[in-house]
């Protein structure tokens, strides 16, 4: 699923929503990933990060199994213009409503949004069941843990331990993309209020009040980042393929090497690969993951995964650059990159963290 951004001025601010996703008739796993590219394609709204699916047992009358899943959301529109959104999508992949809790081929229920607490004749949020069904706090609790529902306080997490999930089964089929592979520390913030106040096309900037693991409670600001990856590419000759691209930031060009931001549907290496051709014109035939690594965990949950790649061959018809990038391939020996990151030539910590990764490699044999 490709990332879209949903646009929002300086000042609009985005809310967090998150969904459950439902089906048991027809081809249900095409339905649900059908449905996640719909949502995702909807001005203003943005899959922010979902589930796998699970196979669970129906409640209701007698029908076939349910897969099940979650999704966050991240969005401009209030509750009640959400809901619209996705009934509107339930209709279009042929939603019937004859009885109640009966098979359907499309289910989508608004769980929570922000940290509201709404009761009209048509939405209720929270969602007034979800903290009874499994098939909604498993799948829930792999992408939001820390989520606090609203009216009791406690995170999703809590409540997903608190019930039975013996019958929640992952579906085999499914292909779950975590919004970050690599597993985070074990000592979450309790998350006692989110907003996010912008969301770009490659990140999104989020002030949270949280309590931290010693009790103490405040305000950070953080960007979320759905990572980046990184490779090191080395000719037959031994040489390093690097990039010079001019970075608005510091206002000028630096010296890197090749890598791109880890998009919605890709895993790290897919990122590589891709990158390595449109930035350099190479494919590379081997590859060997180096590390991976916070980037600024000050302020930041980008993850950089670095990775070697060897036995290049240049490309006939390379793919066309992004439109907004300006880049110019450099070929160095590993002593002169060395040298370069001595002297201050390059400075892309990275680059640097990265090569430090592929040094035993680089000065051996690749």
């Amino acid at each position: 699923m490709a990332q879209r951004a949903v646009s929002p001025t300086l000042s609009q601010a985005l809310s967090q929503a998150l969904i459950a996703l439902g089906s048991n008739l027809g081809d249900s796993y095409t339905i649900l990933e059908s449905a996640l590219e719909t949502l995702n394609q909807i001005p203003g709204i943005q899959v922010e990060a979902r589930s796998q699916w699970y196979k669970t047992k129906p409640i209701g009358p007698p029908q076939p199994d349910y897969l099940n899943g979650c999704a966050l959301l991240q969005t401009i529109f209030t509750p009640p213009q959400l809901l619209t959104q996705l009934l509107t999508i339930e209709t279009h992949f042929g939603r019937q409503r004859h009885e109640r809790w009966g098979a359907r081929t499309l289910d989508l229920d608004l769980l929570l949004f922000d940290d509201v607490i709404l009761q009209t004749p048509d939405l209720q949020i929270p969602h007034p069941r979800m903290a009874e069904r499994a098939f909604v706090l498993v799948p829930l609790a792999e992408i939001a843990p820390n989520w606090v529902e609203p009216r009791s306080q406690r995170s999703i997490s809590d409540l997903a331990h608190a019930i039975d999930a013996a019958d929640i089964q992952p579906f085999p089929s499914s292909s779950p993309t975590p919004k970050k592979p690599m597993p985070l520390g074990s000592e979450p913030p309790q998350l006692l209020k989110q907003r996010l106040t912008y969301k770009g096309r490659k990140f999104g900037f989020e002030v949270s009040r949280l309590r931290l693991p010693n009790q103490s409670e405040g305000e950070w600001e953080c960007i979320r980042h759905p990572g980046g990856a990184l490779v090191i590419p080395v000719t037959s000759e031994g040489k390093l393929v690097l990039v010079k691209q001019y970075r608005f930031a510091v206002q000028g060009r630096l010296l890197e090497f090749p890598a791109g931001t880890v998009e919605l549907s890709e895993k790290p290496l897919e990122t590589v690969q891709r990158e390595i051709e449109e930035e350099t014109g190479y494919r590379g035939k081997q590859w060997q993951k180096l590390g991976e690594f916070f980037l600024a965990p000050g302020y930041s949950d980008e993850v950089i995964y670095a990775f070697l790649a060897t036995d290049l061959e240049p490309l006939e018809h390379p793919p066309d650059q992004d439109e907004d990038e300006d880049i110019e391939t450099v070929l160095m020996t590993p002593e002169a990159v060395e040298k370069a990151i001595y002297v201050g030539d390059l400075s892309d910590s990275k680059s640097i963290s990265s090569f430090m990764l592929a040094r035993p490699l680089l000065f051996g044999s690749v």
